[in-house]
């Protein structure tokens, strides 16, 4: 099935709830996705108390192994994979209702939440979609960790990821953006760790409901699970969490986006940094991207 790009604001055809827990706080929570009839945006609704918490960069709290949005008191952890998937299938109208303080972890990926939402249909709703055209570079740099964004026709994604860790060692991917590309090469890419960081991460109150189910744990030798969806998964997870993070803009992206050792403080820094100047990027209908070539071949370092 082919998804061409939408050119009108999408929602969903009709509700869906999914269920499972949480990763960090490894406690039982629900989600609705509610189809709305005009453009809103995505908006969170935490059920206990009624609180909307909207998909913004403002919004972004604790970044820690996760992507987390505060307001009014309510803390929304682990909402990235959902957004990666929301946006990769653009879909950027919704209505989120969640019961807890925290999202389904599912397995790992992003691939439930697709399956979900293709399963539910995409409903266009009236008007022209906009999409928000980097004119300028903007660039995040924290000593040899960065991100930036530069101008270009469509949207198109390089990433970087270099560990000390044999089995991981450097990974980089590059790939232009559709809904196509993102249900196969980015979806199903899980997220990761190394096993030497879990009994810290766990002293910390995190990680409390990983496992080899919804994670790839990589070990000295290698990962720890039976096998990867794909040769180079940790960096397609990280450009996963990108899309998703990205999000948090409010509007679809048209540009460049070239990230080294990043992660979701610098996603998140780079969203709020495009938004706090309006000189770097203008309104457009047009997404029809130019003929792209690419900057380099993928790289994938084999463990040793």
């Amino acid at each position: 099935m082919t998804m061409p790009r939408s050119t009108q604001p999408q929602t969903l055809s009709r509700e869906i709830t999914i269920s499972g827990h949480g990763l960090h706080g490894n406690r039982p929570c629900s989600v609705r996705l509610v189809p709305v009839t005009s453009p809103s945006g995505l908006v969170f609704v935490y059920t206990p108390t009624g609180a909307e918490i909207p998909a913004k960069a403002e919004l972004a709290g604790d970044l820690v192994l996760a992507t987390t949005l505060v307001k009014d008191g309510v803390r929304l952890q682990t909402v990235e994979h959902l957004l990666s998937a929301l946006s990769g299938l653009e879909v950027e109208h919704l209505r989120i209702e969640v019961d807890a303080e925290e999202l389904p972890i599912l397995d790992g990926s992003a691939a439930p939440w697709v399956d979900a939402i293709l399963q539910a249909g995409i409903q266009a709703l009236d008007g022209r979609r906009r999409f928000m055209k980097i004119i300028h570079p903007v660039e995040v740099r924290n000593g040899e960790r960065w991100i930036r964004a530069l101008p270009f026709d469509g949207l198109r994604f390089r990433y970087v990821i270099d560990f000390p860790n044999p089995a991981l060692g450097r990974q980089s991917r590059e790939l232009s953006l559709t809904p196509d590309k993102y249900r196969r090469e980015l979806s199903s890419a899980r997220t990761f760790c190394l096993a030497q960081e879990i009994d810290q991460m766990r002293a910390r109150g995190l990680a409390l409901g990983g496992s080899l189910d919804n994670a790839v744990v990589f070990g000295a030798d290698g990962p720890l699970n039976e096998s990867l969806r794909y040769e180079d998964e940790a960096v397609r997870h990280k450009m996963l969490d990108l899309v998703g993070d990205l999000a948090l803009l409010g509007a679809p992206l048209l540009g460049l986006v070239e990230a080294h050792a990043a992660g979701h403080a610098m996603h998140v820094a780079l969203a709020q940094a495009i938004l706090a100047d309006p000189s770097c990027w203008e309104w457009t209908e047009n997404a029809e991207p130019a003929n792209v070539r690419f900057f380099f071949q993928p790289l994938v370092s084999q463990p040793a």
